[in-house]
């Protein structure tokens, strides 16, 4: 299975990154590139609710009778914007920049709900981690929204930094975890940067493996299950949304690697 997925660069598009079903069970992400050419976007959500980030220019969003502007992100170290969006929803994002950049990550929803504007200041703030593993973390979507299945938020670690670690994983059913599916979609600061991501599996894992990538500016990584560390090289902080969605919605319910749980 094919985990990481290359940025599609800035050329106006629609890139399908996985379709829940196909390659991820509970996941469905794509990256909307809006810019000459293409300078609206309009698709409908059908059976999944989506969550909609914002990383490039300004937005103009209609889901409905429902609009809003997303301004210009200034800084990809501090928490952007998400909107939620419930499923049997039509949705507008038009470029009113030059260019614009959006992540829609969608999962199976349920009747009912209403569109909602999480904006920065509205998330749940976590610095966690100590040394050179302390990291920001942004929940935009938990406790604090009933979505059917999607939890989302930002991580941003310092440059030289690792983030998602000590190692943890959300695949089964145990103790306080259950299984999630994951996906990571990384901006790396300054953009010409890098860093790594490992996606392995427990020992026990009746399927096991041990994948690791370089990371570079609009990559994807999909975490079907295992644990995922990631480092960033010196001088470039790295800011990666993160979207989970299984079997069960339960934010932190994950397990540490117990050969490195020692960390904290």
């Amino acid at each position: 299975m094919n985990l990481l997925f290359k940025s599609p660069g800035d050329a106006p598009g629609v890139y399908p990154v996985v379709r829940r079903g196909e390659g991820l069970k509970h996941l469905s992400f794509t990256i909307v590139e809006l810019g000459a050419g293409l300078k609206e976007h309009v698709f409908e959500t059908g059976e999944e609710e989506a969550a909609l980030s914002f990383y490039k220019g300004a937005v103009a969003v209609e889901i409905g009778g429902w609009s809003t502007r997303i301004p210009r992100r200034e800084s990809l170290q501090q928490p952007g914007p998400v909107v939620y969006v419930p499923p049997g929803s039509k949705v507008k994002l038009a470029c009113v920049d030059e260019a614009a950049r959006i992540a829609v990550a969608g999962a199976l929803g349920e009747p009912g709900g209403d569109v909602a504007l999480i904006s920065p200041e509205d998330v749940m703030v976590s610095e966690t981690g100590k040394d050179n593993w302390r990291r920001m973390v942004y929940t935009h979507i938990a406790d604090n929204l009933e979505s059917a299945r999607l939890i989302v938020g930002e991580t941003v670690s310092q440059p030289g930094g690792w983030t998602s670690c000590p190692p943890h994983k959300h695949d089964r059913f145990g103790g306080s975890e259950v299984p999630m599916e994951e996906i990571y979609y990384f901006h790396v600061d300054p953009p010409q940067g890098f860093g790594f991501i490992r996606v392995y599996t427990d020992q026990d894992d009746l399927e096991p493996f041990d994948r690791a990538f370089p990371i570079e500016n609009g990559d994807t990584v999909l975490i079907p299950r295992g644990y995922h560390p990631v480092s960033a090289c010196p001088g470039y902080a790295l800011n990666y949304l993160w979207v989970m969605a299984g079997e069960a919605r339960k934010y932190g319910a994950w397990t540490d690697d117990p050969r490195h749980a020692w960390l904290k």
